[in-house]
């Protein structure tokens, strides 16, 4: 029968070889974008697997590993420092690629957009809410990221990690725009400290749901350092998507 999002997984495909081209038009790629190709180039593979799938479980596996290695590349990308000129290409590519893929994975909170993004400035509708007005102290909760646990950091369609916020998995999640102060222990003893709200809640009960339970933290503000240890992690594990 096959999957039904091959057509979509197949545009795709061919905006992300664009997104490559423009990476490595340059003789002398800069290490730190040699590293975003190879991301790019694993992302192409797996969306080859999706579009050539016999099933439709097996295709959305192979969208859903795509989408999470382009939602690293996407934060990777952010924090290039060396001057190369397919980096402003390569972001917009990809962006409109996860609007294509998203849908194919999830129920869309709003219809996709295309033009994604521009590195500077970001427009405010891909920006977060603004944060709820703490009632009383605030919750204190802990949150322990891993190479395997199902928490993990989570970003939106600006890519920008510091936009973004923590999935925490858990069975007693806070009601919705609880204010929390937060931990975020992170592998080698790394950690730190910030104040964010419960931006949405995954409900245990929701059997139709594929999703893990929990309840996604929104930063409110990334210390400097909070967010270069929250980017050491992100080049080791792909974020989750959130579509804001």
């Amino acid at each position: 029968m096959g999957y039904s999002g091959a057509d979509g997984v197949r545009n795709a495909r061919e905006s992300l070889g664009k997104a490559l081209e423009a990476l490595q038009q340059e003789a002398d790629v800069p290490e730190e974008v040699l590293g975003i190709t190879q991301n790019v180039a694993r992302a192409i593979s797996a969306l080859f697997e999706a579009q050539h799938a016999s099933t439709e479980p097996d295709g959305k596996t192979c969208v859903k590993s795509a989408l999470g290695t382009l939602s690293q590349t996407l934060a990777l990308l952010q924090d290039v420092k060396s001057q190369h000129a397919g980096v402003l290409t390569a972001t917009e590519s990809i962006a409109d690629v996860i609007s294509i893929l998203f849908p194919l994975t999830n129920k869309p909170s709003s219809p996709p957009r295309s033009g994604l993004p521009k590195l500077s400035p970001i427009p405010m509708s891909m920006l977060p809410p603004p944060a709820p007005k703490p009632k009383g102290e605030r919750r204190r909760i802990e949150a322990n990221l891993g190479a395997t646990t199902q928490s993990n950091f989570y970003v939106g369609f600006s890519a920008e990690i510091a936009h973004g916020g923590v999935f925490l998995a858990t069975y007693e999640a806070l009601a919705k725009d609880t204010s929390v102060s937060m931990l975020v222990t992170l592998p080698g003893g790394f950690e730190f400290e910030c104040d964010g709200y419960v931006r949405f809640v995954r409900d245990p009960m929701d059997f139709a749901s594929e999703s893990e339970p929990g309840m996604g933290i929104q930063f409110e503000e990334l210390s400097t350092e909070a967010r270069e240890l929250a980017l050491r992690f992100v080049r080791q594990r792909p974020p989750m998507f959130y579509d804001v």
